[in-house]
């Protein structure tokens, strides 16, 4: 089995001549730098969705799993196959109910009816105008972190919040493979990792970041993904896209 270290050296910095370049064009100034930065990302998102998928075929009844941001549970579902220990969290009520009858096959998961944060609590989960149309679809794009889709059609719904580096502290037992799409939330969620303490509770996570829904954000996950390429374990892929 590949080691954790052997991973972050293979997929967290750019490789090849194409990925060097377009990582060379994020030092230029204007579009040109806003351009590398996609197109390198792009490239290096594939390749993270390539590892996701060998990692997760390779969980076994023992590992733990936890998918953050489960919308209706394709990812939860190809978790909850292998046999291991899945905690699935999913805040969007209509949702969440059908995440339930999705994995209610499976009695190695645990789902939670939850967004992830910093904090317990409450919070306005924002959903887009497209949810009372398309409701399966538009509930992937609904968040707590910012009010981007927020007007006059869709009102925010209350949701539970869980303080996700608490929780995963309370885990027992290591986490071998975390998978978070939690729409701008994942700053939040991460800093909560870190201020608990709980860096060294897992192996593996694969964050989809959200700068493009507010691109004053690209400098931080630059300097994020640049840390995480340095570090000797976890494997933080913030290039899951």
């Amino acid at each position: 089995m590949t080691s954790v270290q052997d991973m972050i050296r293979a997929d967290l910095s750019p490789h090849g001549a194409m990925e060097m370049l377009f990582a060379a064009c994020e030092h230029l100034p204007g579009g040109l730098s806003a351009i590398g930065y996609r197109k390198k990302k792009r490239r290096m998102g594939a390749r993270a969705h390539e590892r996701f998928a060998k990692i997760a075929a390779q969980l076994t009844p023992d590992d733990i799993a936890i998918d953050l941001g489960a919308n209706v549970g394709e990812i939860t579902t190809e978790l909850a196959r292998t046999g291991a220990i899945v905690h699935a969290f999913e805040p969007e009520p209509e949702t969440f109910k059908l995440l339930q009858s999705n994995l209610q096959s499976y009695p190695n998961v645990t789902l939670y009816n939850s967004a992830v944060s910093g904090r317990d609590g409450t919070a306005s989960l924002i959903l887009p105008a497209s949810f009372s149309d398309i409701p399966r679809s538009a509930s992937k794009a609904a968040s707590i972190a910012h009010d981007r889709y927020r007007n006059d059609e869709v009102a925010a719904v209350e949701v539970r919040t869980t303080d996700f580096g608490r929780f995963l502290n309370a885990i027992e037992g290591r986490v071998r493979l975390i998978k978070m799409d939690v729409e701008g939330a994942e700053w939040d969620v991460l800093q909560a990792i870190s201020d608990a303490g709980a860096m060294d509770k897992f192996d593996l996570m694969f964050v989809e970041t959200h700068e493009r829904l507010d691109p004053a954000m690209l400098p931080v996950v630059r300097q994020q993904q640049e840390l995480a390429a340095r570090r000797q374990h976890p494997y933080v892929n913030l290039y899951w896209t």
